[in-house]
């Protein structure tokens, strides 16, 4: 589908018109939150007593001991400078992702990177689906940018459709933030749709930006296939490794101006020694082993496992393509798990959701049966 068509076929209706032909909503969202900058995550350990965390989804394998050795080599080297271009890293990064060095820039985490891009372009308005990670938000409003949402269908089960492309034109956005799979809900975008959306981003301006932090934990993830759109790949160790601990974040693109443009926004030094060894071992692991096959199998099995039992248990569960799960049951759940020391993660704060929806990530066996017996006592 080319832009121009849909100009000729849409850009006589009013945003709202044809967001409501298409069976969706568009919501403003005018005013920043008043959490005080605050944006809800899973993991808060710090402030809850916690034996078993549901609520970050993490890959529940084992990390490679390569990894942890060169982490702690990183370490004995405290003393240097990491190197301020990342070249080994970029170079790893590039080997595995069937991409140029100059097509890699790498950050302490996803999170840096998103507030990069919205600093190094400053979008005046941009558009994010409901429900979406908080983080986006969180990065357009610290550059004043207005934000609209485009709502998912719940009855379609989250899943991105064709409607978001009839909501461009006219819509006057120069930002796009998507999540493939979407968070919290685990759906990929249809392979398809995400080509049109960045080829219409690419006709009309648009900076695209596509959070794929969870793809590689995904069936599809598993086939590399190199990155020539000029979208903004995003891109980490974090879920893969399960090492949030070490910020290591990455992000493609074919177009090297506009990555360029990012790394002015970022300072000198923004990946550590540790997170750089790291890093350079966790992208030899990605090419030349079968951990993340391995990954990708057991965490379907489980993931099947968890669905089948959660269903039994009456709760309303979402399909997901991810390492984690999307439900519906009754409101207070999060706190009665976590007072047995099980957290999971609530979902009140996602835009479109309320307090009956929770995600869980898919965990090992032991830790997922142990949260099956829980749910089965207080359901």
């Amino acid at each position: 589908m080319s832009s121009g068509y849909i100009y000729d076929e849409y850009n006589k209706m009013s945003e709202e018109a044809r967001a409501k032909a298409e069976g969706r909503t568009i919501v403003r969202k005018e005013e920043p939150d008043t959490m005080s900058g605050r944006v809800g995550h899973g993991g808060d350990v710090y402030r809850n007593r916690v034996r078993l965390d549901f609520s970050v989804s993490l890959n529940p394998m084992p990390l490679p001991q390569s990894i942890m050795d060169a982490a702690l080599i990183g370490l004995s080297e405290m003393h240097q400078y990491p190197d301020p271009v990342q070249q080994k890293l970029r170079e790893g990064i590039a080997s595995f992702e069937n991409a140029a060095v100059r097509n890699v820039i790498c950050a302490s985490g996803a999170s840096e990177l998103l507030m990069a891009v919205c600093h190094a372009f400053r979008p005046r308005r941009a558009l994010v689906t409901a429900p979406c990670y908080a983080g986006y938000e969180r990065a357009l409003r610290a550059v004043g940018a207005e934000m609209i949402e485009y709502t998912l269908d719940e009855a379609n089960g989250f899943r991105l459709d064709d409607g978001l492309l009839y909501t461009l034109p006219g819509a006057n956005i120069d930002m796009i933030i998507l999540a493939d799979p979407n968070n919290p809900d685990g759906r990929l975008m249809d392979a398809g749709l995400k080509k049109r959306i960045s080829d219409v981003c690419d006709g009309m301006g648009i900076t695209l930006v596509i959070d794929e932090c969870f793809l590689p934990l995904t069936v599809r993830g598993l086939t590399r296939e190199p990155i020539r759109d000029r979208a903004l790949h995003l891109r980490a160790f974090t879920k893969t490794f399960a090492m949030p601990g070490i910020r290591i974040g990455y992000m493609l693109s074919a177009d090297t101006q506009k990555l360029s443009k990012i790394s002015g926004h970022l300072p000198e030094w923004n990946v550590s020694r540790i997170a750089e060894k790291a890093g350079e071992a966790a992208a030899e692991v990605m090419r030349n082993t079968s951990y993340l096959q391995n990954s990708v199998a057991y965490i379907s099995s489980e993931k099947q496992r968890l669905t089948q039992g959660l269903a039994m248990l009456g709760i309303k569960v979402y399909e997901s393509d991810a390492n984690y799960i999307l439900f519906k049951s009754r409101a207070g759940l999060y706190q009665d798990l976590l007072s047995k020391g099980i957290m999971i993660r609530r979902c009140s704060d996602y835009s479109g959701l309320d307090e009956h929806f929770y995600r869980i990530a898919v965990r090992t066996r032991d830790d997922n049966n142990v949260l099956l017996r829980t749910l089965k006592s207080l359901l």
